[in-house]
């Protein structure tokens, strides 16, 4: 049985694909990052490679390691405009809309510079829908600021922690929930 890898043109046997250890080593790393990322890949990895010619495995793997790196970081940032919280399905957005795009851009891609002004584009619209909602909220006198009240004086920043909604938590950058996730109580 011969299968036709629909991101990078390469055919093979199945046994090939499993036994082949830098294939392996792509397929494991795509199947590691975060959903819905794994489905969004390798359509997106297609952006890499000439028309007329495969995608080598090291390159994949290069690519994917690099991805997994730009959103292991839960933020993203371009050139010149502040870092915006960006989760998974944001990047996962942003390739797709890269790969409906595919005719309109100039291939091989060279990096994820252009994916990350897509992912930096809608994570600055999510950024700005959650901040109507909480001024909505704010104005409703709805919005919990995740300071509990205390006695004066108090230091309230291990209760902020520990009563943040898990919305806000997630729009923190993944350093701070890792460095402040001991003072989150669920």
């Amino acid at each position: 049985m011969r299968l036709v890898c629909p991101g990078c043109g390469l055919t093979a046997s199945a046994e090939a694909w499993i036994n082949d250890v830098a294939a392996r080593e792509v397929l494991v790393a795509v199947a590691g990052l975060p959903a819905p990322l794994p489905g969004a890949c390798l359509p997106y990895l297609s952006l890499f490679r000439a028309e007329s010619r495969a995608m080598g495995w090291k390159k994949a793997a290069r690519l994917v390691r690099e991805l997994a790196a730009l959103v292991d970081g839960g933020h993203v940032q371009v050139q010149g405009k502040p870092a915006r919280p960006c989760p998974p399905s944001l990047w996962a957005e942003a390739m797709a809309q890269m790969v409906e795009r595919r005719d309109r851009l100039s291939r091989p891609l060279p990096n994820h510079n252009y994916m990350r002004q897509v992912a930096w584009q809608l994570a600055d619209q999510a950024d700005a829908a959650a901040e109507a909602r909480r001024r909505e909220l704010e104005k409703a006198g709805n919005y919990r600021t995740g300071r509990a009240p205390g006695p004066a004086g108090a230091d309230q920043t291990d209760d902020a922690w520990a009563t943040m909604t898990d919305d806000e938590w997630q729009m923190l950058p993944e350093s701070v929930r890792r460095a402040n996730e001991h003072k989150r109580k669920r």
